[in-house]
């Protein structure tokens, strides 16, 4: 099985450098599937274990991504700190909704999401940004959903945190340096979360704590960490917008199968 989360992360990893897009977009839907047809885990946790899973992988992942963008000096710190708490309540308040709700539930609810991804990609239309100036309570309010959603589906910040920070007047730039470092908060908020409330799951896994699943953590982890540069290098190199579509149709196929097959 090592040899199949070894793929996953792979092409994952390299998916992730070269569109931009959370890891987790690719990890979490083939996750469910190998632990529903392949592993012990129940089908009535299996997207929990996924999300859990992939929650613990972001830990990683980001903390590698935000060392090289403190370096460059592009994280808004002063924008973190406004953004952390709501982030971490949020996050388990994500949690505890995933616990809860049937796995069946989850599965749709993901289905959707990368629909809307998945769209998103194909139709690429760029619109004008307009700037906006947010007040303190709106970015904590905001960062409080935004927390609750990235624990609930198990991504990280470039789908859900980005587009909010380019609307606070942060560049490109800024806002994905501090989009990792908020993503990193959630991961660990969320990974210990997603830790305890499946110690109250009915069926306990092997070479598991909790949602997390440790053999396809570190298979996963291990490629898509050092795969993600190829794909970022690869950004450079070949057709961008043509591959982002052809990538949008691929998860359009996947939320197919996690809406209708499973």
């Amino acid at each position: 099985m090592l040899s199949v989360y070894l793929i996953i992360g792979a092409i994952a990893g390299i998916m992730s450098g070269l569109f931009g897009v959370g890891g987790g977009i690719i990890v979490i839907p083939a996750l469910s599937t190998v632990f529903l047809r392949y592993t012990d885990i129940s089908s009535s946790y299996s997207m929990q274990m996924a999300i859990g899973t992939s929650l613990a992988i972001m830990i990683s992942t980001s903390a590698a991504a935000l060392y090289a963008h403190h370096k460059r000096k592009v994280v808004r710190w002063d924008m973190f700190r406004h953004m952390l708490p709501g982030l971490m309540i949020g996050a388990v308040i994500g949690v505890m909704i995933a616990h809860y709700l049937p796995s069946s539930d989850l599965q749709i609810i993901f289905g959707v999401f990368l629909v809307m991804v998945g769209l998103r990609m194909i139709i690429n239309k760029h619109s004008s940004r307009r700037e906006n100036i947010f007040s303190l309570k709106v970015i904590q309010i905001s960062s409080l959903l935004i927390g609750s959603l990235s624990s609930l589906l198990g991504v990280g910040g470039g789908t859900l945190i980005v587009p909010f920070l380019l609307h606070c007047q942060l560049d490109m730039r800024e806002a994905t340096g501090t989009s990792v470092a908020c993503s990193l908060s959630v991961g660990i908020v969320a990974t210990i979360s997603f830790m305890m409330a499946g110690l109250f799951s009915t069926q306990a896994v092997a070479w598991s704590t909790g949602y997390i699943y440790w053999p396809a953590f570190f298979g996963v982890a291990i490629a898509s960490t050092l795969l993600a540069p190829i794909g970022a290098m690869l950004a450079y190199r070949l057709p961008r917008e043509l591959l982002k579509q052809i990538f949008g149709v691929f998860l359009l196929l996947m939320a197919c199968d996690m809406l209708f097959f499973k």
